[in-house]
């Protein structure tokens, strides 16, 4: 039999964009899958776009609304309600390549369980800007592009969920940890994935989250830390400070 792929998707007022989301999920080329849609108790449309699809995929698609603390919180939701041998996450303004899980599966019934990550097509102001992968040997420079990967039910059973501590970088911490623990990543040369840039991962906090888990994960020295977080939050209130006076 087939594996079954879980996918997950967490929301909170994402009307906008979330329909290229479902479609690119209840589209795949791959079965079986089941979708898990975590919503934050969005006051939009987003729970009646959610609703629509539950009705037109009822095999296919499960979903609550209800608030949670973040978005790791909602994921660790998604996570503990999957039933699939794989999860992949994608979130509400991002969208799948129709046969991504297809070429997952395929690469995870050649190699045994691993983390299975992609290219990801990356798009600014709605224009493609660029295409990238970072592999698990950058890891110590930045993280595996979240939405291509997914992960073996397995290794979260393993090696814990989400860290609902951090706010932007817990995605990177598990990337983290899993290379720690010396899990597999593999590769896969195809476009997995399509990411809108400018979310939430690049504010300021977020960067100095980021630096925070260099440091608690000794890739910078306290110094280096200190002297870099020192630098950026300058430049941050420079350019607010600057702002304000025009």
């Amino acid at each position: 039999m087939p594996p079954l792929v879980s996918i997950i998707t967490v929301c909170f007022n994402s009307q906008k964009h979330l329909e290229q989301t479902i479609q690119s999920v209840v589209n795949q080329t791959y079965a079986p899958i089941e979708y898990i849609l975590i919503d934050g108790k969005s006051t939009d449309r987003t729970v009646a776009i959610i609703e629509r699809y539950a009705r037109q995929f009822p095999d296919l698609i499960r979903f609550i609304s209800e608030p949670d603390t973040g978005i790791y919180n909602a994921m660790n939701k998604g996570i503990r309600q999957a039933s699939g041998e794989l999860i992949g996450i994608i979130n509400s303004d991002d969208w799948y390549e129709t046969d991504a899980v297809e070429q997952v599966v395929r690469a995870y019934q050649q190699s045994g369980p691993a983390v299975f990550h992609g290219i990801q097509r990356t798009f600014l102001d709605e224009q493609e800007a660029f295409l990238i992968q970072t592999h698990a040997s950058q890891l110590a420079k930045g993280n595996i592009e979240h939405p291509t990967c997914f992960v073996p039910a397995s290794f979260y059973q393993t090696y814990g969920l989400f860290n609902e501590q951090y706010r932007y970088v817990s995605d990177y911490e598990l990337m983290l940890r899993f290379a720690k623990n010396q899990v597999p990543f593999v590769p896969l040369n195809a476009i997995l994935s399509n990411f809108r840039q400018g979310g939430a991962s690049h504010r300021p906090e977020a960067v100095w989250e980021n630096l925070h888990l260099w440091h608690e994960k000794g890739i910078l020295t306290r110094r280096q830390y200190l002297t870099w977080l020192y630098k950026d939050k300058l430049k941050v209130y420079t350019k607010r400070l600057t702002g304000r006076q025009r």
